[in-house]
């Protein structure tokens, strides 16, 4: 992989990371309004972790001498905790984890930029884990069953 091709993918997930980041927050907070506050809980912890591994991106593309570079990714926001869970699975299905996988293995170069990308990976293998468990649970139990469980009550 160039030094430009990773610049451009770590400068890419800043931009995923960030976007997402602000649809979790705005997430959070339909969801805490709508009294799902357990669920709301789970978009916060996902936003600031999102937040986090953008910030991570951006200073390693600084710490490798590249440019920062500003983008946003349109997110559709949902007010229906099952609609963003299906989503979110469909964002796995889609293949992301596999193709943060694929970009770490054609790190050859740089271990620091390599390890980085495998810890979002293992982020995400929780957070996928987490959704499977979820949509499990409402399957089990049925929505309006599952709805009062991630109620505050």
């Amino acid at each position: 992989m160039t030094f430009e091709e990773k610049i451009k993918a770590l400068n890419e997930l800043a931009a995923a990371w960030y976007s997402t980041s602000q649809a979790d927050t705005i997430h959070e907070a339909i969801f805490r309004g709508q009294g799902f506050g357990k669920f709301a809980d789970h978009c916060k912890e996902e936003a600031e972790e999102e937040l986090e591994e953008a910030k991570k991106c951006t200073e390693r593309v600084v710490a490798l001498g590249g440019k920062p570079e500003y983008g946003f990714i349109p997110q559709t926001i949902h007010d229906d905790p099952k609609a963003l869970l299906e989503q979110w699975n469909k964002e796995f299905e889609d293949g992301g984890i596999e193709e943060m996988n694929q970009l770490a293995a054609s790190i050859t170069d740089d271990a620091v930029t390599r390890k980085l990308i495998e810890e979002f990976v293992e982020g995400e293998e929780e957070h996928r884990a987490w959704v499977a468990k979820h949509l499990a649970i409402i399957d089990k139990l049925g929505y309006d069953n599952y709805l009062l469980e991630m109620m505050d009550i």
